[in-house]
């Protein structure tokens, strides 16, 4: 009787498939080589491109706030030192408190009314709000006055036929509907 031990032959099968393999296909170790790098430089790059995007942001939000002064040609400071954030806001304001033409909007030229642009934006957006309030009140009004005639005139002929006609018709006995 044969004394075959079960756990030896499965690791000598495992064993022989592993060299068999290995000697019969060179290329598994490059194809497994090409897959390694290739997960790597996604990760690579995944990190590269956090890292950069973050060292950008850093550097935008700190150029806004480094000061710096002007020059002339020559190279002699001309002006106060002042940063990017503090000329854009004295841009902005400028642009919100310039004297503009009441009616056109356009810079001033020194002749009409003067406001600032942002009273002129401000006045022109009420402006167009009031008028389309004003035409759906001026439209519901005439609707009511027109319901309220209607009604008025046909109170008026109710009575009129009333004492013209002493005959009850069967619109005034309610057996058929008004027209009115």
């Amino acid at each position: 009787m044969l004394n075959i031990n079960e756990q030896e032959l499965k690791e000598a099968i495992a064993q022989k498939a592993a060299d068999e393999i290995l000697r019969s296909d060179d290329d598994l170790t490059s194809m497994v080589s090409k897959e390694v790098k290739s997960r790597l430089d996604v990760i690579f790059i995944d990190r590269a491109d956090k890292q950069i995007q973050a060292a950008i942001d850093h550097a935008v939000q700190t150029a806004f706030d480094r000061e710096y002064q002007r020059v002339t040609s020559w190279g002699e400071a001309d002006g106060p030192k002042t940063s990017i954030r503090a000329q854009i806001d004295k841009v902005i304001t400028g642009y919100w408190s310039e004297q503009v033409n009441a009616k056109t909007g356009k810079p001033s030229d020194g002749y009409g009314d003067k406001v600032t642009r942002a009273e002129f934006l401000v006045t022109q957006m009420c402006a167009k709000d009031f008028s389309d309030q004003m035409r759906k009140d001026a439209t519901n009004i005439t609707g009511a006055l027109k319901d309220g005639l209607r009604n008025q005139l046909a109170a008026v002929m109710d009575k009129m036929l009333s004492e013209l006609f002493h005959v009850k018709s069967l619109q005034d006995q309610g057996k058929v509907e008004k027209p009115y």
